[in-house]
């Protein structure tokens, strides 16, 4: 658990450097673009990868034991080839109908749509298979490797050509590929000798299509509320206020991201492990172990970034970037949503049961679309956020009265109400700081703050996580 949790402090460092000059190069309208790419890669990535990697995590520890581990992901190489050739075609012949305007020239569009889906996928694959072997060590420096080699190419290239997305993307891209190359070298080196393994039959395919379905429908329709509002109100906003806005989402996605990833990253091998023996009964314990883990925690992070907003954005964005700080509460509802959602799909993916998840995120789609029609006009940025808060409680909504009963499910809620409780103590703390200091305009109080809120959220943080980590986990 230490080495995790240094290597993911050491990960948001990285990630914080690279928000932090990406918007001192690239300019609001540049981060504008920059997010329309992101999620045209998203939706391919989404829809038709995720699904996969959710089956192969699902059952990468049965192929490991049997020696067949190494033989399903080279065809899930093959498979990521046949994904951008569709993303190249679809995109091609969205460009030319005009459908979507994604603001880049169809060369790069393709090369950093289809570059990042090959290589960032199988960088992601690789590299946290690692860690689903328990070789934490490798995982953490190849991880940080590849952000630190991808903000130094991103760096040198807007320097050495110009500061747009299009250079920024790229360097990220290069860093990719690099590691992802290593990643896969070391991964394969460490699986069980592979056995003569005959090519996958009707029924494998037939599991494999029942499983990846549903999910692949619900992150589509996920995505049209994450991400894909993007193209619809780009037209309303304009660039610069889409990119202030991603900016000040993307401080409360990136912070949430990082909890989630520590967490996540000890907790889901333990859980995939446990459930890998398809017992009902074991399944529903590991998922009552894992939701109690994360769900109290992200009470914590949510009421620690609400209170600590202005100071996140003052250390986090340029300076050109810092009245973002009013979206990041939007941010927060939004993530937190999604971190929660996630948690309630796990146990829809451990007892195979995925199509659970169609209904409430076609809902949550449908009301983030419909709430963004009627609210931006009015309200600008505030109205997207608002939509996007609201959608996920709706979302949330339709999951529990689904899933709760139908999966056996046990909710923490004394746990939960406990994470809110220290976290509105947190909160209280950010605030009485704000106003002992008198201002947080500069980086100085702006820390200091923080600190102070820091050195009360981590006593706090492990005491919620204490019955969870080994010695105590019974």
């Amino acid at each position: 658990m230490i080495t995790i949790i240094l290597g993911r402090a050491a990960q948001f460092i990285l990630l914080l450097l690279v928000m932090r000059v990406a918007t001192y190069y690239l300019p609001p309208q540049e981060m504008g673009r920059l997010s329309l790419i992101a999620s045209a890669t998203a939706f391919y990535a989404l829809f038709f990868i995720n699904p996969i990697g959710m089956f192969i995590n699902r059952r990468f520890h049965a192929w490991d034991v049997t020696g067949r581990a190494k033989y399903y992901l080279e065809l899930h190489w093959i498979y990521l080839l046949v994904v951008s050739l569709i993303a190249s075609v679809s995109l091609i012949f969205l460009n030319n109908i005009h459908t979507f305007d994604f603001h880049f020239n169809i060369v790069w569009l393709l090369l950093l749509v289809c570059g990042s889906l090959i290589f960032n996928t199988i960088n992601q694959t690789a590299i946290p298979m690692l860690n689903m072997l328990e070789l934490r060590g490798r995982f953490v420096i190849l991880t940080l490797a590849t952000i630190g080699v991808g903000l130094v190419s991103s760096f040198l290239l807007v320097r050495a050509f110009e500061p747009t997305a299009e250079y920024w993307l790229l360097g990220l891209l290069i860093g990719q590929i690099i590691f992802a190359l290593i990643g896969v070298k070391l991964f394969f080196d460490k699986l069980n000798p592979q056995v003569t393994v005959s090519k996958p039959t009707h029924t494998h395919l037939r599991l494999l299509f029942n499983f990846a379905w549903p999910v692949a429908i619900s992150v589509g329709f996920n995505w049209l509320q994450t991400q894909g509002y993007r193209f619809f109100v780009v037209d309303t906003l304009g660039l610069s206020t889409l990119g202030l806005f991603v900016a000040g989402y993307g401080i409360s996605a990136g912070l949430i991201s990082a909890f989630e990833s520590v967490l996540t990253t000890y907790f889901q091998p333990r859980f995939y492990k446990h459930v890998s023996n398809n017992s009902m009964n074991q399944q529903s314990l590991a998922w009552d172990k894992y939701s109690s883990a994360i769900l109290p925690s992200l009470m914590l992070v949510m009421f620690s970034l609400v209170g600590l907003a202005p100071e996140l954005t003052r250390f986090m964005v340029g300076t050109t970037y810092q009245s973002a700080s009013q979206f990041v509460v939007w941010g927060v509802l939004a993530e937190g949503a999604r971190v929660i959602a996630g948690v309630y799909s796990m146990s829809a993916h451990a007892k195979m049961k995925t199509q659970l998840l169609l209904l409430p995120n076609v809902l949550g789609a449908f009301i983030c679309i419909v709430l963004i029609w009627i609210f931006a006009p009015s309200f600008g940025a505030h109205g997207v956020g608002l939509a996007r808060s609201l959608a996920g409680a709706g979302m949330l909504l339709a999951m529990h009265y689904m899933m709760i009963s139908t999966l056996e499910m046990t909710l923490p809620y004394r746990l939960i109400l406990k994470g809110a409780a220290m976290g509105l103590v947190l909160l209280l703390i950010a605030t009485a700081g704000r106003w002992a200091l008198g201002d947080t305009e500069s980086l100085l109080s702006a820390g200091l703050l923080i600190i102070v809120t820091g050195f009360a959220f981590l006593p706090m943080f492990y005491w919620l996580l204490y019955p969870f980590l080994p010695r105590h986990d019974k």
